[in-house]
């Protein structure tokens, strides 16, 4: 079982007003360089290195190239605010010891870092190669040698089982509901479940509508862990999966 604090509108998230140019051996050059940043979320200090500026990413050859292959955009390169959220979430609720977590589209892995504080065996994954790269030298930078990486498309997920799979503002465009909801009943344990955090997007409530289909049920929370009745925009929700 999982127990819940209430998240205020008050949490504590600290984000400094600049960041450190630093030039992380083991991770390959990007357009705008890397940085190191530090957030204090819930009283826990949390220095990651990010891409420094992550719209250069749309000046770059190869990621226009990618978009034309398959509409590839470097989204992992953000850090969505959803995600400090969603961290803030995990740090203030109750986990079973060492329950084994898959978070999706990791990118910087900050809500993956705020599960192994709480004593979780995480696996970073994203389509992205150097995404998961990031995510796990961030971890290890942390002192958590347990952290693994796994680079995947949602369109042909491994054969593997987790107890917990975690995502941020992965909804954002109808293509992606059906591979998602189809690896979340491949991957998810029978008794296991399953946390998506959105931040209001208008595309969140098609994915609803289509979660009972797939043999899979669905509880709708706000950022106090309150009851929605249905998806809203433009304000924190969480989608609680679980098999029907």
């Amino acid at each position: 079982m999982t127990s819940h604090i209430p998240l205020s509108d008050t949490v504590e998230i600290r984000v400094p007003l600049q960041g450190i140019a630093v030039f992380p051996a083991g991770l390959p050059r990007i357009p705008g360089g890397w940085t190191e940043r530090e957030w204090v979320i819930q009283g826990r200090s949390f220095r990651l290195i990010l891409p420094a500026t992550p719209d250069a990413f749309l000046d770059d050859a190869d990621v226009h190239a990618a978009f034309e292959r398959d509409e590839y955009m470097p989204y992992w390169a953000y850090l969505w605010p959803a995600s400090l959220k969603m961290a803030a979430t995990v740090l203030r609720s109750a986990w079973p010891s060492k329950a084994d977590v898959l978070e999706l589209g990791c990118g910087i892995g900050v809500v993956g870092l705020a599960g192994l504080t709480q004593g979780l065996n995480v696996t970073f994954s994203d389509y992205e190669p150097v995404a998961v790269e990031l995510a796990v030298m961030n971890a290890r930078r942390a002192g958590y040698s347990n952290a693994q990486g796994l680079v995947f498309d949602w369109r042909q997920p491994p054969n593997r089982k987790f107890s917990l799979i975690w995502g941020c503002e992965l909804l954002y465009e109808d293509r992606n509901h059906q591979p998602l909801l189809c690896l979340l009943r491949q991957l998810l344990a029978p008794e296991g479940k399953v946390w998506f955090v959105d931040g209001g997007r208008m595309h969140a409530e098609a994915f609803w509508k289509m979660i009972p289909t797939w043999g899979l049920s669905c509880q709708l929370f706000d950022e106090n862990f309150q009851t929605l009745a249905a998806p809203r925009v433009g304000k924190y929700q969480l989608f609680e999966i679980r098999h029907a």
